[in-house]
């Protein structure tokens, strides 16, 4: 599956890497999280729920950084395991480009599912994701705004294209 999309922040794209570098920011702002630790400058691990509509799962799972450029681009890989239900595995490619009005970030991602999470179909699973990514990036500009001292979160998330 691939998803892509675009947000504006009411900030720089400094401030924007620097936050979405911050695994205190991340175990915030990804829906479900209970856990992200740094174990490297480039890896982190982690735990999250997931509703997936029809069930609930725990997923355990691993999050590397490469093709580092700061504060303008990276590629974000991840795999993600929940015993009895499956593997999720992808990754994206970030852009962040600052603009007068904050910051836009295009990210362009590519996903993997295996075992029981495969058979629940594309379309389940897409809407599940793009749901998911939306409340990633709200959450993830109001603790933004709340870390940089400024006075709201404010985000846009634009059309594709």
């Amino acid at each position: 599956m691939e998803f892509i999309g675009e947000y504006r922040f009411n900030a720089s794209a400094q401030d924007v890497w620097l936050a979405l570098n911050d695994p205190e920011v991340l175990k915030q702002t990804i829906p479900g999280c209970d856990r992200m630790e740094r174990i490297t400058p480039t890896d982190y691990a982690g735990h999250l729920k997931v509703d997936l509509g029809l069930f609930n799962a725990g997923f355990s799972g691993t999050i590397k950084l490469s093709e580092l450029n700061p504060p303008t681009n990276y590629r974000i890989t991840v795999e993600a395991h929940a015993v009895l239900i499956g593997t999720a595995s992808g990754s994206a490619k970030v852009r962040l480009i600052d603009e007068p009005a904050g910051a836009v970030l295009y990210y362009q991602a590519e996903t993997a599912l295996g075992g029981r999470l495969a058979k629940f179909g594309a379309k389940l699973m897409h809407g599940t994701a793009t749901r998911y990514a939306d409340k990633f990036f709200a959450r993830f500009a109001e603790a933004m705004a709340h870390r940089n001292g400024v006075g709201n979160g404010a985000i846009e998330r634009l059309p594709p294209g």
